[in-house]
């Protein structure tokens, strides 16, 4: 199965947010450090996965896409990368303010390898569209 269209990616990645919002309630609730963990690791699977299931325009939507390709254009890899980045830098900050916790490096560790993979993706992106040009 992929998905092709905006309106296709908008509907998976608006039930992913309603997951994630319904797990983050319910681990809440139980106030149980290995949910926490347990809800970063789904969360972190599941983007991968969009990624897997996700075609922009002109990429094939048969063929599976290479393990290093997150997205279909080099910006949004960067942008993302960024972001990620970002969300890891606070959570360490925070985590040296004295808010650390296990579940809290497990997140940093996960904002870091979607970040790295997303960086990946752009600077991958960015030579081909450079040997392309």
């Amino acid at each position: 199965m992929r998905f092709t269209t905006p309106r296709e990616k908008t509907i998976v990645i608006v039930v992913l947010l309603a997951v994630t919002l319904v797990l983050v309630l319910l681990f809440d609730a139980l106030h149980s450090e290995a949910a926490s963990i347990v809800l970063t690791v789904l969360q972190t699977l599941g983007w991968y996965l969009v990624t897997r299931v996700f075609r922009g325009p002109g990429e094939p939507v048969a063929a599976a896409r290479p393990w290093w390709r997150m997205t279909n254009r080099p910006l949004l890899s960067g942008v993302l990368a960024a972001g990620y980045g970002l969300l890891a830098v606070v959570n360490i900050v925070l985590s040296f303010a004295g808010f650390g916790s296990l579940s809290g490096t497990v997140s940093i560790l996960a904002e870091l390898a979607l970040g790295s993979l997303f960086a990946l993706s752009y600077l991958r992106l960015s030579s081909v569209a450079r040997a392309t040009a």
